[in-house]
């Protein structure tokens, strides 16, 4: 964001008119949210940085628009205060507290913090580092305290507390009911724990120009992205104009995985799908999904070879399928692990892979692993198996989701969708998309399955696998909301998720 001001700055569009804009924007959503502001009180709590300054630029126009504002500076600003002035000749007051100036201490606004209707939280901007220190922390503690009426708060671009890099939030911070995005949205918007701290978010368009804004390489998943990459549908097509994709994996304990994965690969309206699974389980699976055909992995009378020899009947089955997922339900074993070396690690041209679940516990036990397998491989590990393939803990990924899924993908020359609260997807060219859903519904056992199975599924009709990956992603989030809504943050099971993903296809298409 600071990049594309100063850059703005080049052409013309100097810092001080993007905070003019940014001011009226502010104001224009407060105001659209709140309806007529004559008779309501406004307290703008006023920082030292940008932040401040579009604060008070804000508060003139809710104060011309009707609005009693109360701009309260609680940090000298720097001198000369040309919005100070302004906002005053604007019709705002304006109490300065910053240093005991006025003979005014923080304990002499609280009133006006217990009485108001909105509050405006221009304190703290996006170069704010973590942990807060006083004067600020006691005074973001002692305004979440006050704020027992619950006025409505705006907070500025990110909430005062909040590490727009990290996404990081302090203990003292106070949670905003709407926060206004200048511009673009930051990495705290989308990544926890800010992203659930920032109440609804709200883009404010301040005139950037259009052509450096489309250089962002992090995109936000949305209906209005993943429309137009849907595969299309023709009157006249048959099962075999929709693909083929072959999902292998099952063991005695996780026969249901598998079935999860491509009973929803075929809910994106793949033609077909098959299953190749050890033969002992393919009769209970074939009850389960009777859709679906079978590809039986007999094993070699030497106990030895067999690995070898289920390896080769996969490799010679799927000559004509557009995708392979492994790994669901698949069990780490002596056989899995040497079907998983013969056919992932050998050097035999494969369609487009996607590892899911075991694959990738395997493949985390191998050295130099990114070397062996081919370009562009779909990753869907959630944190404790980005954890294995990459030797980080947890925290250290969860505490910079983006950074990391770009990184590695990056190195590792593969597509890595990083799954949780807003699942990270990234490409070894540089582009990330990240994912607007964080919904506890989802944490529930097979869900993982049906999520690489819809990619999966995409990838068979044709779709490219960065594209496979955001739909799935996306329509995977979007069933997940929609049947939230109408049975609440749980009780949601897997096979229930699969099948609503045809009506939430619907609703894209339509």
């Amino acid at each position: 964001m600071r990049d594309l001001e100063a850059r703005s700055e080049t052409l013309g569009l100097s810092t001080n008119e993007l905070m003019n804009n940014a001011g009226f924007s502010i104001a224009s959503h407060i105001a659209k949210n709140m309806g007529p502001l004559k008779g309501l009180k406004v307290v703008s709590l006023v920082g030292t940085g940008n932040n401040g300054s579009d604060c008070l630029i804000a508060s003139g126009h809710l104060a011309m628009w009707g609005a009693t504002v109360t701009a309260v500076i609680l940090k000298p600003r720097s001198e000369p205060d040309l919005r100070r002035q302004e906002t005053l000749e604007m019709g705002t007051s304006l109490i300065d507290i910053s240093e005991g100036k006025e003979n005014c201490s923080f304990s002499s606004i609280h009133s006006l913090l217990r009485n108001a209707h909105i509050i405006v939280d221009g304190i703290l901007g996006i170069g704010t580092s973590l942990p807060i220190r006083d004067p600020f922390k006691t005074v973001l503690s002692d305004i979440k305290a006050l704020n027992a009426k619950k006025a409505k708060v705006f907070s500025i671009d990110v909430p005062s507390g909040v590490d727009s890099d990290t996404s990081e939030v302090d203990s003292s911070a106070f949670k905003p009911d709407v926060t206004l995005a200048l511009g673009h949205l930051k990495p705290c918007h989308v990544n926890q724990p800010a992203a659930d701290f920032c109440g609804k978010i709200i883009i404010c368009d301040i005139g950037l120009p259009n052509h450096l804004s489309v250089e962002i390489d992090t995109a936000l998943l949305s209906d209005e992205y993943v429309r137009p990459i849907l595969p299309g549908r023709s009157v006249s097509s048959h099962k075999g104009s929709y693909g083929k994709a072959m999902v292998v994996g099952g063991s005695d304990n996780y026969i249901g995985a598998p079935v999860l994965a491509a009973s929803s690969a075929m809910k994106t309206g793949l033609g077909l799908v098959t299953i190749a699974t050890f033969e002992h389980l393919v009769n209970p699976m074939a009850n389960m999904f009777p859709e679906a055909t079978f590809l039986r992995l007999k094993e070699d009378r030497m106990e030895i070879r067999s690995g070898q020899h289920m390896a080769r009947q996969i490799f010679e089955a799927v000559e004509d399928y557009k995708v392979l997922l492994i790994g669901c339900g698949f069990g780490i074993s002596r056989i899995t692990y040497r079907i998983f070396q013969n056919l992932v690690l050998s050097n035999i041209k494969l369609p487009q892979l996607v590892l899911d679940a075991d694959g990738l516990n395997m493949l985390s036990k191998i050295s130099n692993w990114w070397d062996k397998i081919p370009f562009n491989t779909i990753l869907t590990p959630h944190p404790k198996e980005m954890s294995r393939l990459t030797r980080l803990s947890v925290s250290e990924i969860q505490s910079d989701r983006l950074n990391v899924a770009k990184r590695f993908s990056e190195q590792w020359g593969v597509i890595v969708v990083l799954k949780g609260a807003n699942t990270v997807i990234c490409d070894p060219n540089g582009s990330s998309i990240i994912s607007p859903f964080a919904n506890p519904i989802l944490s529930s056992a097979g869900t993982g399955d049906v999520l690489a199975g819809l990619i999966t599924g995409f990838i068979g009709q044709g779709s490219r696998p960065l594209e496979a990956s955001s739909l799935g992603v996306y329509i995977h989030g979007k069933t997940a909301e929609s049947v939230s809504l109408q049975i609440g943050p749980s009780g949601l099971l897997a096979t229930e998720l699969a099948n609503n993903v045809p009506f939430t296809i619907k609703y894209l298409r339509n």
